[in-house]
């Protein structure tokens, strides 16, 4: 059963088309590069996977955390869901997504322990056993362990990616979605983060990377989604077998 799916999504902000008629399925574990050139429908098409934007018209289905995200204004009424399928809000699901972006967003007035720990928080972990239990080892995957008392501003922009990617794995996501994370970053902390998202896949999560560097896609090959101008072009592997 796939994990997400998308049937004949299409996102209209005021009078530009951001996707258009787009249908897709992602299965756990996949790695899937979103490529396509800048304004192609990307992003738009990230934050639709996120369910931080809702489709002008078409479906969204997550499983099995069981949502259904209908339309806005459907031109015919919604089906209602299969019977083992409940419908819930897409707040509780979004617990469920890691989100990394370009931008690392890391609070300046909080270190970087605290910095991850927002996001246990959020998901309702506050004992903080519980959470040194769940950051600690993100610390050594991330390869950050020993900077927890330090702030963003004493971190390089490699670092500063890391502690954001640990703080999007915190809650132990099942769907990773990344949207041009290496935008910001030289070549060698770039190529450190390609690995990372690569061993997270490796371990079961389903990760989504947009992006509109070729380089990141000849070298981590994989599943291949191509957009231009919110049309979906191409949906296949590209390169060696992922």
């Amino acid at each position: 059963m796939a994990l997400i799916r998308l049937e004949h999504v299409t996102k209209v902000y005021r009078d530009r088309i951001a996707l258009s008629d787009v249908s897709l399925s992602f299965e756990a574990g996949e790695w899937v590069l979103v490529a396509g050139p800048s304004g192609a429908g990307k992003s738009t098409l990230l934050r639709v996977l996120a369910l931080a934007e809702k489709p002008t018209s078409g479906r969204v289905e997550v499983d099995p955390i069981a949502v259904i995200e209908a339309p806005s204004a459907p031109a015919e009424p919604a089906s209602p869901p299969p019977p083992h399928r409940r419908r819930v809000p897409a707040s509780l699901v979004r617990r469920h997504i890691g989100i990394l972006g370009q931008e690392f967003r890391l609070l300046p007035d909080r270190n970087i322990f605290e910095n991850v720990a927002i996001s246990c928080n959020i998901g309702g972990i506050w004992d903080r056993a519980q959470i040194r239990e769940r950051i600690n080892p993100l610390l050594d995957q991330m390869g950050i362990r020993g900077v927890e008392a330090l702030f963003p501003n004493d971190l390089s922009a490699g670092q500063k990616q890391r502690v954001a990617l640990a703080r999007a794995m915190a809650r132990h996501p099942r769907i990773l979605l990344a949207d041009e994370p290496t935008g910001n970053l030289d070549p060698s902390s770039a190529a450190q983060i390609f690995a990372l998202l690569r061993e997270i896949r490796e371990r079961g999560t389903l990760v989504v990377i947009a992006t509109h560097a070729e380089e990141w896609i000849r070298r981590y090959p994989g599943r291949v989604i191509r957009v231009e101008r919110g049309l979906l072009r191409s949906d296949g592997p590209e390169g060696a077998a992922a």
